[in-house]
């Protein structure tokens, strides 16, 4: 299976109504998973998430102009995109219900190094072994992107609450002082761009477990 997870950036004038038709027009379309307005706080995380489930690229491929016809409309004004194979997700609570879902988009530097980037994936997927509050995740290596950078990787979170992820993830010592030394432009192991979508929305059910 493969997903596609747009964040959708609407214009300054769109007006509700018109940011409305666009989610409810996504929702219409039998792929989709999820499709929910972003909560206050993301960090060039659009205005709306969806995600969508297909089959192989094929199947993509051919849902690709009926997206285009939503989202091409003058109401959006910039949409970051990602495609690529589903895998399999860490699920801690495969069952979860009324959480929050949050992916972040990321870029690897061009050039670095294959074994780098795999440890890499390597420390990214060990933070639910430490970091209690991280109910289900997946890292997913983009294969097709879209936006403001080449995006390499999309990570997957979902929590019971929004507090989950602004507290005890933002600060867990895993998270900022082992794992942000890739992030941190200070850092001389750093390899990833400084321009991230860090995005999130409510969930009514996993779409990851």
């Amino acid at each position: 299976m493969f997903r596609l997870t747009r964040l959708v950036h609407f214009t300054a004038e769109a007006s509700p109504a018109e940011r409305a038709a666009v989610a409810a027009s996504l929702q219409r379309i039998s792929e989709h998973l999820l499709v929910a307005p972003t909560l206050p706080g993301v960090h060039n995380g659009g205005d709306l998430i969806a995600q969508f489930r297909f089959a192989d690229e094929a199947h993509w491929k051919a849902t690709e102009p009926r997206l285009a016809a939503v989202l091409d409309g003058p109401s959006v004004a910039h949409v970051d995109s990602v495609f690529h194979a589903a895998g399999s997700a860490e699920a801690k609570a495969p069952r979860l219900e009324g959480g929050v879902y949050r992916a972040l988009f990321l870029s690897i530097d061009s050039g670095t190094e294959p074994g780098v980037v795999e440890r890499f994936e390597a420390e990214m997927r060990a933070m639910p072994r430490y970091i209690a509050p991280i109910a289900n995740c997946r890292l997913g290596r983009v294969m097709h992107a879209g936006g403001a950078r080449r995006w390499t990787h999309v990570w997957e979170q979902e929590y019971a609450s929004l507090a989950d992820l602004t507290g005890p993830y933002m600060t867990h010592p895993y998270h900022w002082a082992w794992v942000d030394r890739w992030f941190d432009a200070e850092c001389p192991q750093r390899i990833v761009d400084p321009l991230l979508c860090h995005s999130f929305c409510a969930l009514r059910r996993s779409v990851l477990a």
